[in-house]
């Protein structure tokens, strides 16, 4: 019965590592094409007759910068869930990868709230500063 155990388990850690593998190349998929389509809209921006908006390129890296964070998001969740079923060596794990790009677009996202113009549907620009906290930390 031991045996049996054992190969029952060997196997659900195989499908854990395989759906992880899986949702890994589609996160890596999903990011090489994000990336492509942001370079077509900057060079597009770049090789236009300055019709186009001054904030397009700031809205595009803002865009990307969020899209790659859900992206890094997802990737830990995936591992998380295959970490139930097998362990990652520290040094393999995506958490531990990415966790001071996780903290990197977190502060920045933060700090953008009250700095970034926020776009509407008829491209107008509108500033929302960021009310300050009434707990006094900050």
């Amino acid at each position: 019965m031991n045996g049996i155990e054992h190969i029952v388990r060997e196997l659900g850690r195989q499908r854990a590592r395989n759906a992880y593998y899986r949702d890994c190349y589609a996160l890596f998929k999903l990011l090489q094409d994000l990336t492509e389509q942001a370079s077509h809209e900057l060079q597009s921006i770049y090789t236009s007759d300055g019709s186009r908006p001054a904030y397009a390129v700031h809205r595009i890296v803002w865009k990307l910068q969020n899209q790659v964070s859900s992206l890094i998001e997802q990737a830990c969740e995936a591992q998380a869930t295959c970490e139930e079923l097998c362990p990652v060596d520290r040094i393999f794990s995506a958490r531990e990868v990415l966790e001071p790009i996780r903290r990197l677009y977190s502060d920045a996202n933060t700090a953008a709230l009250g700095r970034h113009a926020i776009r509407d549907k008829t491209d107008q620009v509108e500033a929302r500063p960021i009310k300050a906290s009434k707990s006094g930390g900050g």
